[in-house]
């Protein structure tokens, strides 16, 4: 078998160099933290949650590895990394804890035995996943893999697929079973011959995250050679259709959402012609084994009575496939080096795979040779082959590693494996189970398609803040209608281990032969496992049970204090809305007594609701009062006329107990400014305020703050970085604090790296208009 499955660009070589000197000029001060996140997200490199620290994201097309690019990624996993390697839902390969002045040399390493990690974060093409069981399961119509690898070889170099509105995922998947989730990805493809010729299905639309949505089938059959073309055609769809201002509204599902199916339908049929007249050839891959496998059995798990070792029966005789689970998707660099060089041995396909459960498949071994692959795996330092509970979860990496995580969800798990390890349910049952945690609303543990689906939340009690799961069931991906999981409760992370166990219990009991949970829960109904969550939701005071207020894997008290933004920030959010319905509910029973203790009650919350933005988590009412006058009176975005309010509120808590006595209506008025603050609050933590709206409650005497127009224009078309952001900041020096300038810049580099430098230089940046003419118009106010 070759060593390349896809060509990578060209000017791959040339772009790693490139990269390796902004590298240099970020180290030594000389390219802002913002600009140069521009330039190493869309290349796959990440900051981790530690300072310092940097993940790099590798993608592995179809999941398909060859032992030699296994070898290297272990090489490289323990020359500068943390000697793990880390196997994600999207089949891709990380390492973590590298230094950024090492990413330029792991990716010419990786270049070397052909692959990247271009594309492996950021707005771009993301790796094109495929169902791991391609070429070998007796259900597939054909073999998708080398479909997965076209689409990466058209893609990657195009320079518009790394400057899109937001992601773009694509996924191949071999029959209606759906594997590879293709029914929930931005464009899925679904194997279906007809008429002895290769085809697919087409879905679009589709993807997982705080809005999660199954894809619209836009096309019920296109030929095989047809698929680049549709890539390429939703690609500029997206280019142009996606929203670039609202980054949480920014995904392809949503230009569905607006337009409509039929709508998009019709305006990709125009693009494909568009291309069509370009001269954008079929995808020229041969299919040899076009398969009717109407009425074929599923891909089997068998045991090998020889050597106890659990394999998956190929179609092809004689051939089986050796699933290797690791803990989690982690797995050390020394023993996936081992793997590498045992599929080199065993694997008539010279090579092994990663899949979207984290764990890796190496296929087309002798079913005669299993034996003694069996005793070449037992020199690992993990166990890949004896059963365990933690087989049934995923888990993203949560707060351990990622700033956009709330809870440690790799913990939850581990604590929740081992729970059920030691009870006494089967391992069929276990078998049988899906349990996916996600460490926040963003769906990196695609916890939307488990048929035990878990996200990290938070969730306020007695002032204090507790990590918190909410339960999800009820998900099917195998039927020609996806139907995504369903809320079904929520519970205090320390209680989950248990509530996995009555679940497991409750299926033991009642189970059919070979049923899986998620027909289970179609037989008994979402109210019967509503009542078994309700069981377990109840929160214990902190004095009677301090653990429940820390996550698993923590002795600290959990807190969101300096949590920054990301691409939702849902987690956050939540907690703000949970203070402010707070608020809300204080305030309507405060207003019957009028007393200042019930008025406190009812200001508190509203106050603090929004400090958490601010990287403030406080149980003590001096330091929220003083927090919140701080951070929203003095800096405006909450109006000064509230700043006797917050005085009276100082005095009851100094004494004056009836310093808030009547004061319901202005506490009402300083909540609905802080909600209204809080509709403003974008993915990154930042406000953005037109007008007061306490001030717009008040009576037509009182002033109303509008929002200013804009006092100066600067058109920096044709100015190349870094003389633009120059141009820019002479402009801001002889303006006035909180004056306007409007900026037309270039698109690509001018626009990346103005407002980012600008950022970082404390200014702030109000607006971004792309004009759709190759340039755009930015609206900075002077701060400094």
């Amino acid at each position: 078998m070759t060593t390349e499955f896809y060509k990578l660009p060209a000017d791959l070589a040339q772009d790693i160099d490139t990269y390796g000197s902004e590298v240099g000029r970020f180290s030594s001060g000389e390219m802002p933290p913002g600009v140069f996140k521009a330039k190493r997200v869309p290349r796959g490199v990440y900051e981790q949650r530690q300072d310092g620290a940097y993940m790099v994201r590798v993608r592995v097309a179809g999941g398909t590895l060859t032992p030699e690019q296994g070898e290297t990624l272990a090489d490289i996993g323990s020359a500068f990394g943390s000697h793990q390697l880390h196997i994600t839902t999207r089949q891709d390969v990380q390492i973590h804890d590298v230094k950024i002045e090492h990413t330029p040399e792991i990716m010419r390493r990786l270049l070397s035995v052909g692959l990247t990690s271009k594309g492996g974060g950021g707005n771009t093409v993301r790796n094109v996943a495929a169902c791991p069981y391609a070429g070998i399961c007796p259900a597939e119509e054909f073999d998708v893999t080398p479909f997965a690898h076209a689409v990466t070889e058209f893609l990657i170099p195009l320079v518009g697929s790394s400057n899109l509105p937001r992601k773009y995922k694509i996924s191949f998947s071999g029959c209606g079973l759906d594997c590879a989730l293709a029914r929930v990805n931005d464009l899925g493809f679904i194997a279906k011959a007809k008429d002895g010729k290769p085809g697919f299905l087409v879905y679009a639309g589709g993807g997982l995250g705080a809005h999660s949505r199954p894809g619209d089938l836009i096309e019920e059959w296109v030929p095989a050679t047809d698929v680049v073309r549709i890539a390429e055609a939703i690609r500029r769809l997206f280019d142009q259709l996606g929203d670039r201002k609202n980054r949480q509204r920014a995904r392809l599902r949503f230009v569905f959402e607006r337009m409509g199916m039929p709508a998009f339908r019709n305006a990709l049929h125009g693009v494909i012609r568009e291309l069509e007249t370009e001269g954008i050839q079929d995808c020229a891959v041969s299919v040899p084994d076009i398969r009717s496998p109407a009425g074929a059995s599923l891909i089997r798990r068998e045991t090998d009575s020889a050597s106890g070792v659990r394999f998956l029966e190929q179609r092809q005789a004689g051939h089986v496939a050796l699933p290797l689970h690791l803990p989690l998707g982690f797995i050390s660099a020394e023993d996936f080096r081992k793997i590498s060089r045992i599929s080199r041995e065993f694997s008539q396909e010279n090579g092994f795979r990663t899949t979207r459960s984290q764990n890796l498949i190496i296929r087309f071994v002798a079913k005669d040779d299993l034996a003694a692959l069996a005793s070449k795996l037992k020199g690992l330092k993990c166990d890949v082959v004896k059963p365990a509970a933690l087989e049934s979860f995923v888990a993203c990496a949560g707060a351990a590693t990622c700033r956009l995580g709330l809870c440690l969800a790799r913990d939850a798990a581990r604590a929740c494996a081992e729970a059920l390890d030691r009870s006494s349910i089967t391992p069929a049952v276990l078998a049988s189970l899906d349990v996916n945690i996600s460490g926040c609303p963003n769906a990196c543990g695609q916890h939307h398609v488990a048929s035990i689906g878990l996200f990290g939340a938070a969730q306020r009690t007695a002032g204090r803040l507790v990590p918190s799961y909410r339960v999800l069931l009820g998900a099917r991906c195998d039927t020609p209608t996806a139907r995504l999981a369903e809320l079904a409760g929520s519970v205090p992370a320390r209680a989950l281990p248990q509530l996995l166990l009555d679940l497991a219990q409750d299926f033991e009991k009642d189970r059919l032969a070979g049923e899986w949970f998620s027909s289970y829960f179609e037989r008994c109904g979402m109210e019967h496992f509503k009542a078994i969550i309700e069981r377990h939701a109840t929160v214990p005071s902190y004095d009677e049970r301090p653990a429940f207020y820390r996550d698993w894997g923590s002795d600290d008290d959990f807190s969101l204090a300096g949590r920054g933004g990301g691409e939702c920030g849902a987690g956050v959010f939540e907690v703000i809305a949970d203070d402010i319905a707070g608020a809300k509910r204080a305030l309507h029973s405060a207003q019957s007594s009028s007393e200042s203790a019930d008025m406190f009650e009812a200001l508190l919350p509203a106050a603090r609701a929004l400090l958490i933005t601010r990287g403030v988590d406080s149980q003590n009412a001096t330091d929220i009062i003083q927090a919140f006058e701080k951070h929203f009176i003095d800096t405006g975005l909450v109006p000064s006329e509230f700043r006797g309010l917050i005085s009276r509120a100082r005095g009851y808590l100094e004494g004056w107990r009836e310093a808030l006595e009547g004061q319901a209506d202005d506490i009402g008025r300083l909540l609905a400014e802080v909600e209204a603050l809080f509709g403003t609050l974008d993915a990154n933590l930042n406000f953005h305020r037109a007008e007061s709206a306490a001030s717009n409650e008040t009576s037509a005497s009182a002033p109303v703050r509008e929002k200013p127009a804009a006092v100066a224009e600067l058109d920096l078309r044709g100015v190349t970085c870094p003389m633009n952001f120059v141009k820019v900041k002479l402009k801001l020096e002889s303006m006035e604090t909180d004056d306007l300038l409007a900026v037309v810049l270039d698109d690509g580099e001018p626009v990346q790296n103005v407002p980012a430098s600008l950022r970082s230089e404390g200014q702030e940046v109000v607006d971004t208009v792309d004009l759709n003419n190759g340039h755009w118009r930015i609206t900075v106010r002077k701060k400094k």
